[in-house]
């Protein structure tokens, strides 16, 4: 069953994909970036940035896939983890694409994060035990 939810992290690097290319036309040449709690930049970068989102998120999954691929025992916790990480590059494109005046988004990176890897933990302790 798990062989069929690599396509978890997939969809979302599309979600991410698809945002950026809505949104496109409508962007400044110099995007905000570097948002304080209030919302506030503290810098700027090139629109262009955010399709390295989209290849980081393609190399996280590509990346947890042939480990998985090696180590079995790693699969669940994998997709678990890839799709947190790829989740989190989803929201730094929505912080980016809403020029910081939805700062939920940046909360929530940190929150993903640590329960991805709580995923990933507990799923490879179950698998060892299952052993």
């Amino acid at each position: 069953m798990i062989k069929r939810c690599w396509f978890i992290p997939i969809l979302i690097v599309a979600i991410n994909a698809l945002a950026i290319l809505v949104q496109w036309s409508s962007l400044p040449e110099l995007l905000p970036a570097h948002y304080d709690l209030q919302g506030n930049a503290g810098g700027t970068m090139p629109r262009c940035v955010l399709f390295l989102y989209i290849l980081m998120g393609i190399a996280v999954w590509l990346t947890a896939y042939v480990v998985a691929r090696k180590k079995p025992i790693l699969e669940t916790g994998l997709v678990i983890l890839s799709s947190g990480i790829c989740l989190v590059l989803l929201s730094s494109t929505l912080v980016s694409l809403t020029c910081g005046t939805l700062p939920i988004f940046m909360l929530a990176e940190p929150v993903i994060l640590l329960v991805a890897i709580i995923g990933f933990v507990a799923s490879f302790v179950k698998a060892r035990k299952n052993r």
